[in-house]
Parts: C-alpha cells; sequence; structure tokens
C-alpha cells in the first residue's frame, strides 16, 4: 500500500522568492495605522473590499481564490460575503498568498511566527475548553486568542494594501486575475510608442531620399 504525498505548505514555493515585503506584519500598525484599525474593527468588509478589486469587473470568483483544495469551487458572486464573514482567515490568507504570488514575494519568518502562533493559540483554547472544568480559565484563554487573531488578520490585511499602495510594480493598481500587471502593460505601452517613432523617422528618412 502506497503512502500518498504529503500536502504542499500554500507559501512553500514563495521561500526562494527574489521580492520581499514593502514591511512585515510586526510594522503595520506603524506603518498603515489607519487601515490597520479598519482591518481591526471590520476585517470582513476589507476583506471583500481586496478580494473584488482583485477579481475585477469581469472577473471569475472562486472560492478562497481556488489556494485551497477543499474549496476550490467556482460559487456565485454572493458567496464572498459568506467566505469573508464566515472563514474570514482563509479569505485573508487568499488574498495574501494571490499578492505574493504576482508580486514574487518570498516569506518573512517574522510573519510566519505570528501565523503560527495565531493558529496554536486557537487550538489550544479549543483543547482547553474541551479538556478543563475551570470556566474562568478556558474563557481567558479563548479570549486571549480571539485577540491573537484578530490582531494577526488585521496586520496580514493592511500589509497586503501597504505592498500594492508603495510597491514599484502595481503603484497603487491592484493586480487583477487573468490580466498582466500595470507596469508590464506600461512596458508594452513604451516598446509600442518607440516603435512608432522608429517608423516615423524611416519614413522621414525615405521621404528625403526620393526628394534627393
Amino acid at each position: 500500500r502506497t503512502t500518498p504525498p504529503p500536502m504542499p505548505h500554500p507559501l512553500a514555493e514563495f521561500k526562494e522568492s527574489e521580492n520581499e515585503w514593502q514591511t512585515p506584519m510586526s510594522k503595520t500598525c506603524c506603518a498603515s495605522p489607519g487601515y490597520c484599525m479598519l482591518s481591526c474593527f471590520c476585517a470582513p468588509c476589507v476583506i471583500c473590499h481586496q478580494r473584488k478589486k482583485i477579481i475585477g469587473e469581469d472577473g471569475e470568483y472562486r472560492c478562497c481564490l481556488g489556494f485551497f483544495p477543499c474549496c476550490d469551487y467556482k460559487c456565485a458572486p454572493c458567496c464572498l460575503f459568506f467566505e469573508a464573514f464566515c472563514c474570514c482567515g482563509l479569505a485573508a490568507s487568499a488574498n495574501r498568498i494571490y499578492v505574493m504570488q504576482r508580486l514574487n514575494i518570498k516569506t518573512d519568518p517574522c510573519d510566519e511566527y505570528i501565523i503560527c502562533c495565531s493558529n496554536v493559540m486557537q487550538i489550544a483554547s479549543c483543547c482547553i475548553r474541551c479538556f478543563t472544568d475551570n470556566e474562568r480559565l478556558a474563557n481567558c484563554c479563548q479570549y486571549a486568542a480571539d485577540l491573537l487573531f484578530c490582531a494577526s488578520l488585521a496586520c496580514m490585511n493592511t500589509q497586503v494594501n501597504y505592498e500594492i499602495q508603495n510597491n514599484k510594480i502595481t503603484q497603487g493598481t491592484w493586480p487583477q486575475l487573468g490580466k498582466p500587471l500595470p507596469m508590464m502593460n506600461k512596458a508594452e505601452e513604451g516598446k509600442q510608442d518607440g516603435a512608432d517613432e522608429n517608423k516615423k523617422e524611416n519614413e522621414a528618412e525615405a521621404a528625403q531620399v526620393e526628394m534627393a
């Protein structure tokens, strides 16, 4: 009996990427305090706004952008509301992974520690509630885990938005599904303009030769 290969971690492919985040998660509250505060108290709305920017007007909605095999379904656009409110952690992670993929950003060790710590706290709080009769202890652990999750989620959303606003490639424009990056469009336009100028110069030289 053969053992199936282990499922790869969604961030494993980014360890060898060339670029770095404009700001780590640990410094997002100072880099963009207003957006971080908004993300802390209204995370689902921020997630929906970011996802709509990613999908665009003519894009197709897919649960968690198809990054997680268990959620790889094409759904109606209204399902984004339920994804952001019921699975805000996965939804925010999908947005973040998409930006890392498009901008070739490598993982930050400190960011991974923060996310891992938040996940461990959630698991620990559930275990404490299941295996202890101390209601006060269970509540304290649950509150601490929830606070850490909200803070981590706010930092994650703020990091993604700060990257889009300050990255030289995007220059404030969100990369959309199935479309080239803004800098690539500008480069193509520059090449086309250069080709048109060369064509005009060649036509002018040919006209001068005929007149001579």
